[in-house]
């Protein structure tokens, strides 16, 4: 089962689509199964960055299996917020949403956040990890403030919203995580994440910065690394983490290499942390593609399939 952003018509507003790969190769038809809310809700422009994790979970007194945590933006707004949608099936046409965010941005006004002339960015970018195979969720997100742009993480019970929650965030470690030319310690969002419980390991697949190149789009990173901590480490917010690989070009043939996800079982769990199956998005950049039209690099995008091996 595969969720991931996509959009309809050319159209650059963000819809969640599932898919299936079948064991022979062949794929189910992508169906639309998230859409921004209604007019005035607090997701009514965007819904993506889909991480879906069973569990066992309540809303209005019914039970579900799956849960979808996902980045929601306000149309007219720039910052994003995280929410989330339940269902019994992971075939199904429509999750059913938690009407309120889960995890709000960090400011308690209503506008935009400014920094000097920019925007805030807000909280997004979910991933979540069950704890108990019930309704205690590892959610990782990145925060994006006047305080910078961070990856953190907070255990919360999904098991009852009528009762939920929000947990206080911690920071991520990121000893070890270092920038593209390798000279100090990397900015961190955009993350996926899964654990191998067996090991006590945990494995990250994120986006290194910066872009080290001018030419359009500028805003797409070529870049994404795969690296492993102790679980142990990871909770504590101590260790280094241990890169495996660096995804770039070289590797793919595409100059950008972005929006990563990792195979897990439906608790986001893994068997092996060493020899992790990344799910990576690739896209064109110029002369290929510009900034107009049916040009834009975003009609480029296409998701990759790759198994990291051990040395």
């Amino acid at each position: 089962h595969v969720f991931f952003c996509g959009t309809q018509n050319m159209i650059m507003v963000d819809n969640i689509y599932h898919l299936k790969i079948n064991p022979d190769g062949t794929q189910t038809n992508p169906q639309i199964v998230l859409t921004p809310g209604s007019s005035g809700e607090w997701d009514d422009h965007h819904t993506c960055d889909p991480s879906v994790i069973e569990g066992d979970f309540k809303m209005n007194d019914v039970r579900y299996k799956y849960a979808m945590f996902f980045l929601g933006n306000r149309y007219g707004a720039y910052y994003n917020e995280i929410g989330v949608a339940f269902s019994n099936d992971l075939d199904a046409d429509t999750w059913i949403k938690y009407p309120h965010q889960v995890v709000k941005k960090t400011w308690d006004y209503d506008d935009d956040q400014m920094i000097g002339s920019n925007k805030a960015w807000g909280v997004g970018q979910p991933s979540a990890v069950s704890i108990d195979h019930k309704g205690v969720i590892l959610l990782t997100y990145t925060i994006g403030d006047v305080n910078g742009t961070r990856i953190v993480w907070a255990k919360a019970d999904f098991s009852d919203m009528s009762n939920y929650i929000p947990a206080n965030p911690v920071p991520m470690v990121k000893t070890g995580l270092v920038n593209i030319n390798y000279t100090g310690t990397d900015v961190t969002n955009n993350a996926d994440f899964a654990i191998d419980p067996a090991n006590r390991k945990i494995v990250i697949v994120r986006p290194i910065h910066p872009n080290i190149d001018n030419s359009y789009p500028t805003h797409i990173g070529n870049t994404e690394e795969v690296a492993c901590l102790s679980l142990d480490d990871f909770y504590s917010s101590t260790g280094t983490w241990k890169v495996m690989v660096r995804i770039t070009q070289g590797v793919t043939g595409f100059p950008r290499n972005h929006n990563s996800g990792i195979e897990r079982n439906s608790f986001g769990e893994i068997d092996n942390w060493e020899t992790p199956v990344i799910y990576y998005t690739v896209s064109k950049a110029a002369p290929d593609v510009a900034p107009q039209g049916t040009q834009f690099a975003e009609w480029t995008y296409h998701i990759w399939r790759g198994k990291v091996h051990k040395e």
